[in-house]
């Protein structure tokens, strides 16, 4: 009999701690985080936020609704226009850098092929040969002097 008596009291005090543990709060927070909890949420999460609240139990009131409102301002997803035309703008600005680079490369490219061309010319200036023109007319001393600056400005470049 004595067996029977703790028993039933046991199952007792079972059967009402159940039910407080089910008197739990969910909610989520202003930085989107949910919280389970037996205490109440703080006075400051709007109503809308409390997800499960026990039976009975009211909501602690929103003690300045126009305050959480300014603090979490509702913004819009993008439209697919608006969507549309910031890819637009990304691609337009990827094909401005690859003209750029495009227009890089061909500009190093012929600063090369310019500072090969005058290494070639002081090279044969320097030999004191006699040298023809493009019009197949030997090259005056003065000619020669004037050429060599040329040169020497475009190696300047080169550097």
């Amino acid at each position: 009999m004595r067996t029977s008596t703790t028993n039933t009291l046991l199952f007792g005090f079972l059967l009402l701690t159940s039910a407080v543990a089910h008197a739990q709060f969910a909610w989520i927070d202003e930085k989107g985080v949910r919280h389970y909890s037996d205490q109440p949420p703080p006075t400051t999460t709007p109503a809308a936020k409390i997800l499960k609240a026990p039976r009975g139990s009211q909501p602690a009131a929103d003690p300045a609704p126009a305050t959480v409102a300014a603090a979490t301002p509702a913004q819009a997803p993008p439209t697919l226009a608006d969507r549309e035309a910031d890819y637009r703008k990304r691609h337009a600005l990827a094909e401005a850098n690859d003209k750029k680079a495009a227009t890089a490369a061909k500009d190093a490219e012929a600063k090369r092929a310019s500072c090969e061309a005058a290494s070639r010319n002081k090279a044969q200036l320097d030999t004191g040969r006699r040298l023809r023109s493009e019009q197949n007319v030997v090259m005056t001393e003065e000619d020669k002097a004037r050429e060599q600056a040329n040169i020497a400005r475009v190696l300047k470049e080169c550097k």
